[in-house]
């Protein structure tokens, strides 16, 4: 299926249409225009429009999701990706800002159970108890604490980053069978106290530039331990970020979009290849499929790993 062979050499191998047209004229002899090559794609993004929609209430419905988001170029403005993913399949969806407005065009109103985030602002409408912070963002913040040139910074900074290592080491061994569970707590416990404790006095004697975020991490306590209360609740959202990898080095290769059509195309195509690396198949043969059902006007059954049957109870 050729236009399923445009449409995965567009995107999961970086290809720019320039290249497309000079491999169909090298291996297959064909000689596509511009246009043809941009009206293939466009028949694929019709042919996945009932797939996108079904991963994105199969990830919407999931008790465990990660989002994150990176910036996209159409024309000259700034749009973003965002992309967010349960243990069964990826959705992206581009949006004009990186707002609320977009995040609940993500994830909803509500997630089901738990969602896993940075600090961001956006996802503020998910109540607390609800929402775990990424623990790799968490690090890199203390961290720009301790880096910073004022003493005072670098005291406290050092004790901050010092105890973040210290939880992902808990965590590490915990994980990997080396730690009891009682141990386990009672050791984040002592380091959520002393966490507490370094805060505070960031939070009055660090710059003014680092005091906000010092009194921020305080107020966001809650969703910073919230894994200490569910055993299967990740430290980080670095799932999310590796979907987004493939796209952001697709986009350094092949740079903008030119139309609402070029954004419909990219983030149905990246859920669509990000959900077969998930499901352990080949994103060629399920998008060929898709694409000779949707071309030959035969009903397509969606595959049983984007029904929503267990996650109703």
């Amino acid at each position: 299926n050729l236009h399923s062979f445009i449409a995965m050499q567009a995107t999961q191998h970086h290809q720019s249409i320039g290249k497309i047209q000079t491999m169909l004229s090298d291996v297959f002899s064909l000689h596509f225009s511009t246009g043809a090559i941009s009206a293939a794609q466009g028949r694929v993004t019709d042919s996945l429009k009932n797939t996108h929609e079904a991963i994105h209430r199969k990830v919407t419905s999931a008790e465990l999701i990660m989002a994150d988001e990176t910036s996209h170029q159409r024309n000259n403005d700034k749009y973003w990706m965002w992309a967010a993913l349960c243990e069964e399949a990826a959705f992206f969806q581009i949006n004009s800002g990186r707002n609320q407005h977009a995040a609940k065009r993500l994830l909803g109103d509500a997630v089901k159970k738990l969602l896993v985030t940075d600090q961001y602002s956006a996802y503020s409408y998910i109540d607390s108890s609800q929402r775990q912070l990424c623990w790799a963002h968490i690090l890199r913040n203390v961290i720009a604490i301790e880096e910073s040139v004022c003493p005072e910074n670098q005291k406290i900074g050092g004790k901050l980053v010092l105890i973040a290592y210290s939880v992902f080491r808990c965590h590490h061994l915990f994980t990997e069978g080396k730690l009891s569970e009682e141990i386990y707590f009672r050791r984040l416990k002592r380091l959520r106290k002393s966490w507490c404790t370094y805060l505070k006095l960031g939070s009055y004697q660090c710059s003014q530039r680092y005091r906000g975020r010092c009194k921020r991490l305080l107020t966001d306590d809650v969703m910073v331990w919230r894994f200490m209360g569910d055993l299967s609740c990740p430290l980080t959202n670095n799932a999310a970020e590796r979907v987004l990898r493939n796209y952001v080095l697709m986009r350094k290769c092949c740079y903008v979009t030119r139309s609402y059509r070029g954004d419909l195309f990219r983030e149905r195509m990246f859920s669509l290849i990000e959900t077969a690396k998930l499901q352990g198949i080949s994103a060629y043969h399920w998008l060929k499929d898709i694409v000779q059902k949707h071309m030959t006007r035969t009903e397509y059954t969606l595959p049983d790993f984007l029904s929503l049957e267990p996650c109703q109870q």
